[in-house]
């Protein structure tokens, strides 16, 4: 198995890859099952309708369409890029972008087939569903952050440090 020494800590990237892409893989399978399900029955919901989904909510449809493409976008850039190459903080937003568009994609797909009053019920229990990738994500945002300010820190520590002993240096009499 292969390591690497990535901001000095050492990460197996086997492992590592084989995780990302089970999660991936499992988020696949789910959108790829619910997702045509989802959309036969908003198809059978408004087969006798006389105005189509789209012109009865163009916005949903808007927002799902869009979080499908942008799923599909992010995945697609995880898909090409190995994530052991980009950096823990790109990789986790990479698959919380994933997890957010392909979820809220899900949840305006499955508010249709609801009514309108259980549209807004639908999204919360998905915004609550989120927050805990979020919360991950935020807490690497936030290791990142800290380590960048420990990293200057500890430069300008060390270049006051260095003036200072430069500065008091005794000199010697003539």
């Amino acid at each position: 198995m292969s390591t690497s020494n990535v901001n000095g800590q050492g990460i197996n990237l086997q492992h590592q890859h084989h995780n990302n892409s089970t999660a991936s893989n499992s988020i696949l399978a789910l959108l790829t099952f619910i997702l045509p399900v989802l959309l036969v029955l908003i198809d059978f919901k408004f087969k006798n309708e006389p105005t189509s989904v789209f012109q009865t909510h163009p916005i949903t449809i808007k927002v799902a369409v869009a979080n499908l493409l942008a799923f599909a976008l992010a995945f697609g850039i995880e898909f090409t890029f190995h994530p052991c190459y980009l950096s823990t903080t790109c990789a986790a937003l990479l698959r919380t972008t994933i997890l957010f568009c392909g979820f809220l994609s899900v949840a305006s797909l499955a508010s249709l087939l609801f009514p309108d009053a259980w549209g807004p019920l639908i999204y919360v229990i998905y915004a609550l569903l989120s927050l805990a990738n979020m919360h991950g994500l935020v807490r690497e945002w936030c290791r990142w952050v800290h380590q960048g300010i420990m990293e200057k820190l500890q430069t300008v520590c060390t270049g006051i440090q260095q003036w200072y002993v430069r500065r008091s240096a005794p000199l010697l009499p003539l």
